[in-house]
């Protein structure tokens, strides 16, 4: 079965905004940004390392899972969030380590739109409901 939420794409100005861009990974697309994040100390900058967002929208149903066994550690990458877009069903999240956690992590959800997102995914998942609820009031708007 094929998932697809690509209308979300249409909300552009939140994508842009938040510096998300397109991305595809064999059957799974949607959009990626990279972030970066910098510990600093008292002489200046300490460390520096990055965290990855993914918002698939369109899918197959063994993406999850593929992307799950294929990803690969990368320098400087702590983590890797792939929120998997569905129609409904639980949310669920599957979490992995690359050496024991020493090269950094890839977590996979699933996430119903509306429904309450876990601590993990609230800040991607608020983004989502937005440009849902952005194409909702456009098809309203253009219906009166």
């Amino acid at each position: 079965m094929r998932t697809d939420f690509s209308e979300l794409g249409h909300v552009s100005d939140i994508w842009e905004e938040w510096r998300f861009e397109p991305w595809k990974n064999g059957t799974a697309e949607g959009l990626y940004r990279r972030l970066t994040m910098i510990k600093s100390g008292f002489l200046g900058e300490v460390a520096r390392y990055f965290a990855d967002d993914y918002i698939v929208w369109k899918y197959q149903d063994g993406d999850p899972q593929r992307i799950l066994k294929t990803a690969q550690p990368q320098s400087d990458l702590m983590v890797q969030r792939y929120l998997f877009l569905q129609d409904s069903g639980q949310s669920v999240m599957k979490k992995s380590s690359f050496l024991l956690g020493f090269r950094g992590f890839i977590e996979i959800y699933r996430y119903t739109l509306g429904d309450e997102a876990c601590e993990g995914i609230k800040d991607i998942a608020y983004l989502c409901n937005t440009a849902k609820r952005r194409l909702s009031e456009k098809a309203l708007g253009d219906t009166l």
